[in-house]
């Protein structure tokens, strides 16, 4: 058996699911399992991701211990076999167990508790006696010293480790010194390159489903508004660095995109899907931002509702001129279609993951370009869209067959 630790596909986070499905889809597709992927639900249930049959077994940093989806108590009863643990004796039986940090939270910068728990699954794996095959992710940083050494211990016991960027890769070798190794330490690519595309089977409502259409006569842009930076900006803005409050950043954006021809017309990718009230939901920063573009654009400007999947959202981006946002998983799933994409970067990741993927000059700097300079970038970008087509159309088939290539690996390692 094969497990699939942190990442989970009932997060909201399409990201997070992205990774999930690709994942999965991968493993699949080369006949690799049985499947186990950890979620947040109950007990071991069976279901389908991309396609195939999974188990999926729940797992939480839950404080309520006495449950049998604690990650403490499946870590203390991974080693005996499982007992009365559904989760433990899924893990007990793996060969293999793949772990994705939710792509970017094997690091401390988001405080000790999602360090503890991204460091508790990787003990709880190895404590199973699995191969530990941490997928490609982005990689610290630890600035704890103890939240450091911690991260090096389990570093140095995985079977194989995978960054998506070079500065993780740096933070790799720094980190492992000699016990570094090329063969198992390696710098891959984004799993999401690889994710399926599948057409939504509900209609999408308003005029969305018309302009996602093949023959719309008009140029289409989306762009994702992030509801991490938009729905309490003063509190992202400190806590990122941003150079303005993102409202105002991405309205220039949205602006500038419309700006750029009379005819054309935006669509509103929402890329997390989070209960009303969430101050991380998308949708809200998106209808937020429609509320204040729409008097001057009348009928230009769409919102994406319906809360579509990460498969369903990628065929939604395949279908566009253009796009941009600040969810990573979302310009990945734009540009690994082939649409011209222009990342919102807020941290060093973004650029990290499209320098990787031969994009390094198609990511703004939210902490350095104040509304202005974004507008003019955008501006820029929107322009020359047909040539970064072009360029993509030429470079895409070996960059997807370098994510194949490392699934095979993958693939390979976990069985070895």
């Amino acid at each position: 058996m094969i497990s699939l630790l942190n990442a989970a596909p009932d997060t909201g986070n399409q990201g997070v699911s992205a990774l999930c499905l690709s994942a999965v889809s991968g493993l699949a597709a080369r006949g690799a399992g049985p499947i186990s992927v950890a979620d947040h639900g109950r007990g071991c249930r069976r279901g389908a991701l991309a396609g195939a049959q999974v188990d999926l077994v729940g797992l939480s940093p839950s404080r309520r211990f006495w449950r049998a989806e604690s990650l403490g108590a499946v870590r203390a009863l991974v080693g005996l076999g499982g007992g009365p643990s559904p989760t433990a004796r899924h893990l007990a039986r793996s060969a293999a167990i793949l772990d994705a940090s939710g792509g970017d939270s094997f690091t401390d910068l988001y405080g000790p508790r999602r360090f503890r728990a991204m460091a508790g699954t990787k003990r709880l794996a190895l404590s199973a006696g699995a191969r530990l095959i941490l997928l490609p992710q982005t990689l610290g940083p630890f600035r704890d010293k103890a939240h450091r050494a911690e991260a090096a211990r389990l570093l140095r016991a995985a079977r194989a480790v995978w960054v998506r960027d070079m500065q993780s890769l740096e933070t790799l070798r720094d980190l492992l010194g000699d016990a570094f190794d090329p063969e198992h330490h390696r710098a891959g690519v984004d799993m999401a390159l690889a994710l399926p595309r599948r057409q939504p089977r509900a209609a999408l409502g308003g005029q969305v489903d018309r302009w996602l259409a093949g023959a719309r006569g008009f140029p289409l842009a989306g762009l994702n508004v992030s509801g991490l930076l938009c729905n309490q900006p003063e509190a992202a803005r400190a806590r990122f660095g941003l150079a303005k409050p993102h409202p105002a950043q991405i309205e220039a954006a949205a602006r500038a995109v419309l700006a750029s021809d009379p005819d054309m017309h935006l669509l509103l990718v929402p890329h997390v899907h989070r209960p009303q009230g969430d101050p991380e939901s998308d949708l809200a920063a998106a209808e937020a931002l429609s509320a204040r573009l729409g008097p001057d654009c009348p009928g230009r400007v769409e919102v994406l509702r319906g809360n579509p999947g990460a498969m369903e959202l990628k065929w939604v981006l395949s279908r566009l001129d253009w796009f941009a946002g600040a969810r990573m998983h979302a310009t990945i799933g734009a540009f690994s279609s082939g649409v011209p994409t222009l990342g919102l970067g807020y941290s060093d990741k973004a650029e990290g993951v499209f320098e990787q993927c031969g994009l390094g000059g198609h990511v703004a700097d939210l902490r350095i370009q104040n509304a202005e300079a974004l507008a003019a970038e955008v501006s820029f970008s929107v322009a020359r869209r047909e040539e970064t087509r072009a360029a993509l159309a030429t470079r895409l088939p070996a960059l997807l067959a370098r994510a194949e290539a490392q699934m095979d690996e993958i693939v390979r390692q976990a069985g070895s």
